[in-house]
């Protein structure tokens, strides 16, 4: 199948939210002029790899997702700070593929490296321990032990844990932590890096062994409509959902 390839940003759906039937719609609406599909993480507001906590929003996005592939458009994810171990539960499932170390497509004459981007801005060490310490195999165990009807709240209650952390860094833009983390990115070939995570949209550019490269930060899609779509010949913008 021929067609674009498109980024998604951070959706950060819920339940009885009417963005969840909107955000189904625009998926739809992909399926002719779409190939590939990349979703950059937080696409809800706490997404975890067990299947008793899929709740009927999970359920729909996920439903729609394995009809996409069906009609043969791959679904690619890269793991958000809001998803806890999807990987090995949804990818041959729902998706073709899902990463917590970003994922690189090669297509319309681009090498094109794709990541949330939580941890990009190295200063930000709360944030940073943080994040180990509620990924690590330790905390997964205990959370498998908690009885089912009471993980739904603790899951919740940790997405609320989420929203609080590294709050002085929330209010401005890291573009010298960008801009240095990307550059890493493109000294190994890439000339497009693809970022999510911070809610606002940016193109930047850098001069790399004298070529003009581009660094794309996705908005939040709920709140912007907004998504990247590159082309079989390589044009890359942002474009309207719809």
């Amino acid at each position: 199948m021929s067609g674009n390839l498109v980024y998604i940003g951070d959706v950060h759906l819920d339940r009885g939210q009417p963005e969840v039937d909107e955000f189904l719609a625009f998926l739809e609406s992909l399926v002719l002029t779409t190939s590939r599909i990349v979703l950059m993480g937080d696409l809800f507001n706490i997404w975890l790899g067990r299947r008793e906590m899929e709740q009927e929003h999970h359920h729909a996005v996920i439903r729609t997702f394995r009809e996409l592939r069906q009609r043969g458009v791959v679904v690619r994810y890269v793991e958000g700070n809001r998803d806890y171990r999807i990987g090995p539960l949804y990818t041959g499932d729902a998706l073709d593929d899902c990463s917590n170390q970003g994922l690189v497509d090669h297509f319309g004459g681009h090498s094109i490296f794709a990541i949330h981007g939580d941890l990009v801005n190295r200063a930000d060490r709360q944030y940073r321990y943080w994040r180990a310490f509620s990924r690590s195999g330790l905390i997964w165990g205990v959370f498998n032990l908690v009885p089912e009807k009471s993980r739904l709240k603790l899951a919740e209650a940790l997405a609320q844990r989420m929203g609080g952390t590294n709050l002085a860094y929330k209010g401005e833009f890291p573009e010298a932590a960008i801009r240095e983390y990307s550059q890493q990115c493109m000294a190994a070939g890439h000339d497009i890096v693809v970022l999510g995570h911070f809610h606002v949209e940016r193109l930047l550019q850098l001069t790399v062994e004298g070529d003009e490269r581009r660094i794309f930060v996705l908005p939040e899609w709920k709140g912007s409509r907004r998504h990247l779509q590159i082309s079989p010949d390589g044009q890359a913008r942002m474009v309207s959902s719809g």
